[in-house]
């Protein structure tokens, strides 16, 4: 019969350690889904439209297909986005003068300018959260979230190969 307790003092350390972990990142995500919450409402956009409008605003045009590649969303998805955002004059569709069967989305006057609003926004709250850490401690805190990022990326790419 197979045991679930550590076989070893450090096994029993690195099993408080990796509960731990998993504890702090379950609870950083339910942060993070607050804090999109609280953007949606505050916008009056869905996650996916806002993510739509950041993305739009790195380019002049964007064709749809693209769009979904850079939101990891579907075509149907990206559909939803652009009629919802189109609706709140937000974007507007143009014809790729290169192929006609191809439409491109691009940001309205009043697109770009939730747009700033929605960066400005991200912008004074992640300097908020910076300011919480203390001077000395910020590298570190830093340093230690792209050990984690790449971590947990290497992880994902563990558990799908």
């Amino acid at each position: 019969m197979m045991s679930d307790a550590p076989s070893s003092p450090d096994a029993a350390i690195a099993a408080r350690q990796a509960k731990r972990l998993q504890e702090a990142v379950e609870n950083l995500f339910a942060c993070c889904q607050a804090r999109i919450a609280m953007q949606s409402e505050r916008f009056g956009l869905p996650p996916a439209a806002l993510r739509a409008l950041l993305a739009l605003g790195e380019n002049r045009y964007l064709a749809p297909g693209e769009l979904g590649r850079r939101l990891g969303v579907t075509k149907s998805r990206v559909t939803a986005v652009a009629t919802q955002l189109l609706r709140h004059g937000l974007i507007d569709k143009h014809p790729d003068p290169a192929d006609a069967r191809v439409t491109l989305l691009s940001l309205t006057p009043t697109g770009r300018r939730a747009r700033e609003e929605i960066r400005t926004f991200m912008a004074d709250l992640f300097q908020s959260m910076v300011e919480r850490v203390e001077p000395a401690q910020r590298e570190a805190v830093l340093a230690s979230l792209d050990v984690l990022r790449h971590c947990m990326e290497a992880a994902r790419q563990e558990s799908s190969a």
